[in-house]
């Protein structure tokens, strides 16, 4: 199918410059474009993150807003004391 839209000149010339960028044609540029703006209104590009996002090789703690507190009270009291 076949159609006709008006871009304005700006951004025509910014939509051309990143598909040249890509390796693209106008017409794969647009095709994934509207492909991935269909994808994310169904919600497709939502992943479930697993945690941690990041793996220590130390233990994790179980921080409650009192514990960070207490934890972030005491670290600026030592830097106080080395100042």
């Amino acid at each position: 199918m076949r159609t006709t839209i008006d871009i304005p000149d700006a951004l025509f010339k910014e939509i051309k410059s990143k598909a040249v960028l890509r390796g693209e044609t106008l017409k794969m540029f647009f095709l994934r474009a509207i492909k991935t703006e269909l994808e994310v209104e169904k919600g497709a590009s939502r992943r479930r993150v697993r945690l941690p996002i990041v793996k220590s090789k130390e233990d994790s703690y179980d921080l409650d807003p009192d514990k960070l507190a207490s934890v972030l009270d005491q670290e600026d009291s030592e830097v106080v004391a080395r100042h």
